[in-house]
């Protein structure tokens, strides 16, 4: 199932948004008043959070537990740590026009950057292999999370692989169903919770595919539900439209692991990029600078 990297390697404000979904309701009461002040909570004592959260000591412990920390001085160490190596930002604030641009872009970044923590480098390179071994690549996706899916698909076929993406969630399940094993389907998702992708991944799964996905949350059902979860993503300011900050994200794993598959039979590779590159070249208008003549020429 879905393999998430150990604890004291992920800063911790990452770690609790990977792990938010799936915290029981106090927990995430303590762990929401975390990420929206972290160098607040740096200090204050174990039983002002507490306090100021409306839950127990035993809580916060417990929700330091969960983020595989001895405590909760460890926790406010590694918080320490964290916002001195990258400074703590705020959300987007709508009245402050002139912030707006530099915060998403920074949103964008820190997605990106989060993304080098939570991937888990051995699962990486096991879906590299199984992409690069199967005779059918299937990519699902719903919503935003189908516009990455369709340019894995158009990236890896490039590439000479047979790889597919159906924009119909009941074609997705047919493909699916039909795979043979060898194949397999990767579903990429910010929530991992959606029913269609979910659905596809378990018809993948019965017809004895190896599956995968690129998701945000270590504890989704779809991180759980598949044999090798690529966490991805980070932060989401208020107004973000469908998760757009981790939609680039899974976007650059996809690239990544298009280079990493391309890289493991380079030949291979560069012959149909080659190949693929003559046909668009085809279809191609001649830009005016390549056909205007210098006087003399």
């Amino acid at each position: 199932m879905g393999d998430t990297p150990p604890a004291p390697d992920i800063p911790p404000t990452i770690h609790l948004r990977s792990l938010l979904p799936s915290l029981t309701p106090k927990l995430a009461i303590v762990a929401e008043e975390i990420l929206a002040d972290p160098a607040s909570v740096v200090r204050l004592s174990v039983s002002d959070l507490a306090q100021r959260t409306g839950t127990s000591m035993s809580t916060i412990v417990r929700l330091c537990q969960e983020l595989g920390l001895r405590g909760f001085q460890d926790l406010k160490l590694r918080l320490a740590a964290e916002g001195t190596a990258t400074g703590f930002d705020g959300p987007v604030d709508v009245d402050d026009r002139e912030s707006v641009l530099s915060k998403v872009l920074s949103s964008t970044v820190d997605a990106i950057s989060h993304t080098q923590h939570t991937l888990d480098t051995s699962s990486f390179n096991q879906v590299a292999e199984l992409v690069f071994n199967a005779r059918t690549i299937i990519f699902v996706g719903a919503g935003a999370s189908a516009a990455v899916a369709f340019d894995a698909a158009f990236r890896f076929r490039t590439l000479g692989h047979r790889a597919e993406f159906h924009s119909d969630s009941h074609m997705q399940l047919t493909a699916a169903r039909f795979l043979r094993p060898g194949d397999i389907v990767v579903a990429i998702s910010h929530s991992g919770s959606t029913r269609d992708t979910l659905t596809a991944v378990e018809a993948a799964s019965s017809a004895g595919a190896h599956t995968a996905a690129i998701t945000t949350f270590a504890r989704s059902p779809l991180a759980q539900s598949v044999d090798h979860a690529l966490l991805a993503g980070g932060t989401e300011s208020e107004f973000r439209i469908a998760a757009v900050s981790s939609r680039i994200a899974h976007l650059a794993v996809v690239d990544a692991l298009f280079v990493a598959v391309a890289s493991l039979r380079p030949e291979r590779a560069r012959a149909a990029q080659e190949l693929w590159s003559d046909m668009i070249d085809e279809h191609r208008l001649s830009p005016p600078w390549a056909t205007r003549r210098e006087p003399g020429d």
